[in-house]
């Protein structure tokens, strides 16, 4: 195998490796993968990472992991088509500019968020308040919290229970990592990224699709150092700025 690049996580390469293999036909519908100690060892990473990758495969349609005797993940039969890969293939040879991956960000994102609004489960509420009180902890022990801000926004995602938004969002978070020339978004105030968070779970308890909808549009605006259109209405209570000690540098990438 390929050495993990600098700029994948485990568990996205694990995922577009498995994924090729299953669109190149190495596994046929139904056969099951290799199970998890192994494919930790094949790829030299952790068993989380391994979980992870299958978790995504499973939401883009390719695994379905059956639990008990003889369980495991299998590939399913009908399996997305392959274009799927052809379209990760197009962003990577011909990136989008940053300002077509930012207008793509904004129009889907809020509109999935909104989505979400109207049936959130009870259970998708608690992994967004776990993620959240993480998130809090990583800020006292002063650790970098943009993953656990890239996870709030994908349990978001994977609860619209819709492969294909899922995989839309996926292949848009990872074009950032391929865009020849990635957002500079300065300085990230990572306090102000919890309070959006904290306010968004408020929204989307109450099943308040715009205003979810406005929260996490202004939310990446933030991110991204968008200017505000003119004529927004005011911003919830509570999103004032935050003391300039709060401000915490993105190592690599937005975490919205």
């Amino acid at each position: 195998m390929l050495p993990l690049p600098s700029y994948e996580r485990p568990q996205e390469y694990v995922a577009r490796q498995l994924r090729q293999a299953i669109l190149d036909a190495e596994y046929a519908p139904g056969e099951r993968l290799p199970i998890e100690r192994e494919l930790s060892e094949h790829f030299g990473v952790s068993r989380s990472a391994i979980r992870q990758a299958l978790l995504i495969l499973s939401h883009q349609g390719l695994v379905k992991v059956r639990s008990g005797a003889g369980g495991g993940p299998f590939v399913t039969r009908g399996s997305l088509p392959a274009a799927i890969a052809a379209f990760e293939n197009v962003l990577i040879s011909d990136p989008a500019a940053v300002e077509e991956f930012i207008q793509a960000k904004l129009i889907i994102e809020p509109a999935i968020t909104a989505h979400v609004a109207s049936s959130i489960s009870a259970d998708t509420l608690d992994l967004l308040r776990q993620n959240v009180v993480q998130f809090r902890k990583a800020l006292r022990r002063k650790e970098d919290p943009t993953e656990l801000a890239l996870e709030f926004h994908s349990i978001i995602i994977r609860s619209s229970d819709n492969r294909y938004l899922s995989v839309i969002l996926q292949l848009i978070g990872q074009t950032l990592d391929r865009l020849p020339a990635p957002p500079d978004t300065g300085p990230v105030n990572q306090r102000q990224v919890l309070r959006d968070h904290e306010q968004l779970i408020d929204a989307l308890e109450r099943h308040e699709a715009e205003a979810a909808r406005q929260l996490t549009t202004e939310h990446l605006e933030k991110i991204w150092h968008i200017p505000s259109p003119a004529g927004r209405r005011p911003k919830p209570r509570g999103t004032g700025g935050l003391a300039a000690s709060t401000v915490v540098e993105a190592p690599t990438r937005a975490a919205g």
